[in-house]
């Protein structure tokens, strides 16, 4: 089953509603290239950088979320042979389904009770559009690009739903210096909120805006028109940077 969502933090101007701050990177090293492949950003200030290859994961749609979250928090271990990044690989809705729950259920796990690890994740499409890859990172990695922004839009995103509507509203407030929640129930319906990010990467790199974008994922409970009960919903936290990323 998934796990409950977390109790609202407070958070600064520059990250959406219910999401801890970054941690401050003064207490990590700084990025070091290497020619494995890794994180590479570019920024005005900031030279690209690599880490090591991490692990990738091909998930499936029979696969549990709580099989493959356990993957990704391994990659936390302190003797793990393969650490972050992780890269989930998925096809479809219901693979994609079952890697963006792994990545909430891990979320929730690295915070509370692996020394207050805090994951994110990038979006983008593999061959084609019905292939994702998910870029699964530690989040005090990408805060030298964390954007300052004004105001946070919300989206609920369905089944039917065009993602590339979506994405071009997604991309719209990022260049209006706006964060975007997104909310999603269902595989189908996590799948367009997925890629509608996705897309919006690309609208963003397309149009030249010095701009990307990365998730926080985790569980909410909403309540639904015409229900008693509340349902579980994915919640997506959309962080805008300076500057592209490039893994």
């Amino acid at each position: 089953s998934d796990l409950p969502p977390s109790p609202d933090t407070p958070f600064p101007h520059n990250l959406p509603p219910h999401s801890p701050p970054l941690p401050h990177s003064s207490s990590h090293p700084p990025l070091s290239p290497t020619s494995s492949g890794g994180l590479n950003y570019h920024h005005t200030d900031t030279e690209p950088s690599h880490e090591p290859n991490g692990r990738r994961i091909f998930v499936k749609g029979d696969d549990t979320a709580q099989y493959v979250s356990r993957k990704i928090t391994m990659a936390a271990l302190p003797d793990a042979k393969h650490g972050f990044p992780v890269r989930l690989m998925a096809k479809r809705a219901g693979a994609v389904n079952v890697a963006v729950k792994a990545t909430a259920i891990a979320t929730t796990v690295l915070r509370e009770k692996e020394d207050d690890v805090h994951i994110i994740a990038i979006p983008s499409f593999r061959e084609n559009r019905n292939e994702i890859s998910m870029y699964i990172e530690q989040e005090f990695k990408l805060e030298p690009l964390l954007a300052h922004t004004q105001d946070v839009n919300d989206f609920m995103v369905g089944s039917k739903t065009d993602p590339r509507i979506t994405a071009g509203a997604i991309a719209n407030a990022a260049r209006e210096k706006k964060s975007s929640v997104i909310q999603a129930i269902g595989p189908e319906a996590v799948f367009n909120a997925v890629r509608a990010i996705a897309i919006a990467r690309e609208y963003l790199v397309d149009h030249r805006d010095n701009a990307d974008l990365f998730v926080r994922t985790e569980f909410v409970h909403v309540r639904l028109d015409g229900r008693n009960g509340d349902t579980t919903a994915v919640k997506l936290s959309v962080f805008l940077t300076n500057g592209s990323i490039h893994l």
